[in-house]
C-alpha cells in the first residue's frame, strides 16, 4: 500500500531539525474547533519538542488564521488541492511528519496539559504505540492533573475484537513504523483507523497509560452519523479477521466473539438511529447466538484472560 506523492512546500511554518514528536492535525472546515486544539497543544507542560502540521482540506480562510495564532517555529500549515478525504488527510499529515513519534490529533479533540507528561517517559525502541486513556462527551471536561506514578498496561491484538483501543486522540506511535505499515488504507473508508491500530498491535507491544490524557469529542453530524451502516459492516470483518489471526487455535470461540461484539454494535445503532437497513438486522440476528444474554463485562474480562 502506497502513501502516493507529496509536496514539500508548506503555505506556512517549518522548523529545519527533526523534532521528537508530530501532531498531525488533518482538517476541515470547522476553525473555532481547530483552534481548541492547537490551544491544548500550545498548552502542554514539560518542554517538550515537537511540531505541529496541519493538513487542510476545506479550503477556508478562516483555517488559515487561526494557523496564524500560534507559533510559526511549532506549527506548519499545508493547503490539500485538490482535496483529499478524511483518510487521505490522515495519510498526509503522516507524511509531511519528521517526528520519530506521530499522533493524528482531529481538530475537534483535545489534549490535556498533562499529555507529554505522561507518555513520553514510556517512548522506547521497539514500541508500537503509546497512548492515555480519554474521555468523551460534548465539551472537554475539567479534571485534576493525574498522581504521579499512574498504572501501565499493555493492549495485545486479541483485544482488538472488541474494538478499537482508543479513539484519535492519545495515540503516539513511530513513525518509520506508521509509514512501513501504508499508513491508514482507504479500503476501510471510516474504520480505517481500527484497522489500523490493529495492525500497529500486530507489529509489537502497544501501552495504554491508565489516565485520561485526551479529550474525544462526541457530537451530532460526525461520520458515524453518515457512515454507520458501512461502519456495522467493516467492524464485524476486522473481528472476524482479528478472530481468524489471533484466536486461530480457537477458531469457533473467536467466531463467536467477533459475533457477539458485533450484536453489541448493532444493538448500540439500533437505539442511535431510526434507520433498519438489511445490514442491521443481519447484525441484530447476531444477537441469537448461545450465550448472547451475557453481560458484554463478563465476555470482555473472557478476552483479557485469552490475551494474557
Amino acid at each position: 500500500m502506497s502513501l502516493g506523492p507529496l509536496d514539500e512546500t508548506p503555505v506556512s511554518g517549518r522548523r529545519r531539525e527533526a523534532p521528537l514528536i508530530t501532531f498531525g492535525l488533518p482538517a476541515y472546515q470547522r476553525p473555532a474547533l481547530l483552534r481548541e486544539a492547537l490551544a491544548s497543544l500550545a498548552a502542554q507542560s514539560g518542554g517538550y519538542d515537537y511540531e505541529v502540521i496541519v493538513c487542510d482540506d476545506g479550503g477556508l480562510a478562516e483555517t488559515v488564521r487561526v494557523v496564524r495564532e500560534f507559533s510559526a517555529d511549532r506549527v506548519a500549515f499545508y493547503a490539500n488541492r485538490p482535496a483529499l478525504g478524511a483518510v487521505g488527510n490522515w495519510n498526509r499529515c503522516l507524511q509531511h511528519a519528521r517526528g520519530r513519534w506521530v499522533m493524528i490529533l482531529h481538530e475537534d479533540d483535545t489534549l490535556y496539559p498533562w499529555y507529554l507528561d505522561t507518555v513520553v517517559p514510556r517512548l522506547r525502541a521497539g514500541l508500537s504505540a503509546v497512548c492515555t486513556q480519554v474521555v468523551q462527551g460534548a465539551t472537554p471536561p475539567v479534571l485534576p492533573p493525574p498522581a504521579r506514578g499512574t498504572a501501565v498496561r499493555p493492549y495485545p491484538p486479541r483485544l482488538f475484537i472488541k474494538g478499537s483501543f482508543t479513539p484519535f486522540p492519545g495515540a503516539l506511535f513511530p513513525r518509520e513504523l506508521g509509514l512501513r505499515l501504508g499508513g491508514f488504507d482507504p479500503r476501510w473508508g471510516p474504520l480505517a483507523d481500527y484497522d489500523f491500530w490493529y495492525r500497529l498491535a500486530a507489529s509489537g507491544p502497544v501501552e495504554v497509560v491508565r489516565t485520561i490524557g485526551a479529550f474525544y469529542r462526541v457530537s451530532e453530524g460526525q461520520w458515524t452519523d453518515s457512515e454507520w451502516r458501512r461502519m456495522l459492516r467493516l467492524a464485524h470483518l476486522i473481528r472476524l479477521r482479528v478472530a481468524r489471526e489471533q484466536l486461530g487455535a480457537s477458531p469457533r470461540l473467536g467466531r463467536w466473539l467477533a459475533r457477539f461484539f458485533t450484536a453489541r454494535t448493532a444493538q448500540a445503532y439500533a437505539k442511535r438511529y431510526v434507520e433498519r437497513p438489511a445490514g442491521l438486522t443481519r447484525a441484530l440476528a447476531l444477537g441469537r447466538i448461545p450465550l448472547s444474554a451475557l453481560p458484554s463485562g463478563w465476555v470482555w474480562q473472557l478476552v483479557k484472560l485469552l490475551a494474557r
